[in-house]
């Protein structure tokens, strides 16, 4: 028996609504996340901990002085190493902090009111977790500021079976939704993500349908629908 499109749709309707009733959560929108503005963020604060720990990356700069501008690891004992100044204690400080103890040592000895800037370009003690419907799910250090999306692109994008509207971030315990579709067509800022985030992009109970039964085809042909 061929098939028959009257029988078709109803059975496709009551896949579509059964989706619907077993997708993803409805839960608050994240702060800052809201459709009504387009700049939104996330409370004050960076992506991650605002303390130096070892294995950090910091980058240097020292106005007009590029000889002292670098990037620099902090090592296991929480130091790091400068021309003219050696060695610097950087564990436990923040990027302001560590700018004033360069700042001072340079200002004794070498140069006059010396304009030091630190940023923090990996922290490895700011990881955030990335599950569910993407490519690679894991556990990704952050790197400065990392918003929803760029962190589900560390885990190398959304894969066939995802929600693309409806992206739920853990936070302190508390469950926060991002209109993912939303950002990326600009209606709504891309939230920044914090160190001890989790993100999980949901699935679509149709697609893992059709994936389980092989397609279309075979999702219909035990119903007679296709011969």
């Amino acid at each position: 028996m061929k098939m028959t499109w009257k029988l078709l749709f109803p059975f496709l309707a009551a896949m579509t609504l059964a989706a619907c009733s077993s997708g993803a959560p409805q839960h608050t929108a994240l702060p800052g996340s809201t459709v009504s503005t387009a700049s939104a963020s996330l409370p004050t604060g960076t992506s991650g901990s605002d303390r130096i720990a070892p294995q950090d990356l910091l980058e240097i700069d020292v106005f007009k002085v590029p000889d002292l501008s670098k990037e620099v690891r902090v090592d296991d004992n929480g130091n790091i190493t400068l021309a003219l100044i050696g060695t610097v204690r950087a564990q436990g400080l923040s990027a302001s902090q560590l700018e004033k103890q360069i700042a001072t040592r340079l200002e004794k000895d070498y140069m006059h009111n010396p304009q030091v800037n630190v940023i923090v370009r990996e922290s490895t003690a700011s990881k955030i977790t990335v599950s569910g419907a993407v490519n690679r799910p894991g556990v990704y250090p952050l790197a400065g500021d990392t918003t929803v999306t760029q962190a589900i692109a560390l885990a190398e994008g959304l894969n066939r079976l995802a929600v693309k509207d409806n992206v739920t971030v853990f936070r302190d315990g508390k469950p926060y939704t991002v209109p993912l579709e939303a950002v990326n067509q600009g209606k709504v800022a891309d939230p920044v993500v914090m160190a001890g985030d989790k993100i999980q992009v949901h699935t679509s109970a149709t697609k893992e349908a059709v994936q389980d039964y092989g397609g279309i085809g075979g999702l219909l042909s035990p119903f007679g629908l296709l011969r």
